[in-house]
């Protein structure tokens, strides 16, 4: 029975590249190989005319296998390289040319067309804390005159936005018996200071300068009402015994209920008139929770009729 020998496997690329990292041509091989290369190219002459021989010298036949395994190994690696290439190219090994021919796929970042969007409001009122002061006697706008002590004028900021898109300009509407818009013209000299006050029912506003307070006017909301039992005692105590810490914080409790008792139950409308021509209008009630501390205030919208 004929013997069994293991077959070698057969080396593999971290063989050769093994191999050839380990593998250093001597200055003497190379000189060897080009001495042979000579001998080959003479002996090729001389066999074509018939003379000498044109075997291989000795020194050639002794390092010909690793002259052999160097030129394997390079054209392993080169084969080893470019298949890398096309293993580690977007379309895998074997199409690189034709990604070539291919339309190039469309770029997600490139700039595409802004959309419309489409016209909307929304009341921003989350500044709206209810601050603001006591401005002494009511002055009733209906008449143009101011009413006694027992009356008492208010003042809210009017700290108030709106949101949207395409808007333009806004118009602010209040309703109430005693409730109003104060706007306070900057812009007049002290000989015209008669026309200072405006007290209207509306205010405009660009949507791009949206402050109440600026160069050319102040804006606030503005309303009457009649003091309280409590405002009334200290008002006269203030009056009969000059300033007092404690009636004047009494005073100063009781307008600041008055103003939310007045304000509650109002109605401020917002409409915006946009880029197109078109306008919204949005309605809402304001309410202060707690009358007894009103330092807060709901704008809750009116739907319907």
């Amino acid at each position: 029975m004929a013997e069994q020998h293991n077959r070698p496997q057969p080396p593999n690329l971290d063989d050769y590249q093994a191999m050839m990292s380990d593998l250093r041509a001597p200055e003497q091989l190379r000189e060897a190989v080009l001495k042979e290369a000579r001998a080959r190219r003479g002996g090729a002459s001389t066999a074509a005319t018939g003379k000498g021989p044109s075997r291989p010298s000795v020194f050639f036949r002794h390092h010909r296998t690793r002259i052999l395994v160097i030129a394997a190994c390079a054209a392993l690696l080169l084969g080893a390289g470019t298949t890398a290439l096309a293993l580690n190219s977007p379309g895998g090994f074997g199409i690189v040319n034709d990604l070539m021919a291919e339309p190039p796929s469309p770029d997600e970042n490139a700039a595409k067309e802004p959309v419309a969007k489409e016209n909307s409001l929304e009341l921003d009122t989350s500044q709206f804390k209810g601050g603001g002061g006591y401005s002494g006697p009511w002055y009733n706008p209906a008449d143009d005159s101011f009413w006694s002590y027992e009356w008492a004028g208010y003042k809210y900021h009017f700290n108030i936005r709106c949101t949207g898109n395409n808007i333009e300009t806004i118009t602010y509407e209040i309703e109430g018996e005693r409730s109003y818009f104060e706007i306070i013209d900057t812009t007049v000299t002290q000989e015209q200071r008669v026309h200072v006050y405006h007290y209207p029912k509306t205010a405009t506003f660009d949507f791009s300068h949206q402050e109440s307070i600026d160069n050319t006017r102040i804006v606030e909301i503005y309303v009457g009402f009649p003091l309280s039992e409590s405002g009334l005692e200290a008002y006269r105590r203030l009056m009969a015994e000059g300033h007092s810490y404690d009636a004047a914080a009494q005073l100063d409790a009781a307008v600041e209920e008055g103003a939310a008792r007045e304000l509650t139950g109002s109605v401020l409308s917002a409409t915006a008139t946009f880029a197109d021509g078109s306008t919204q209008t949005k309605s809402y009630l304001i309410e202060a929770p707690d009358l007894g501390n009103p330092t807060s205030y709901t704008f809750t919208e009116i739907t319907g009729n």
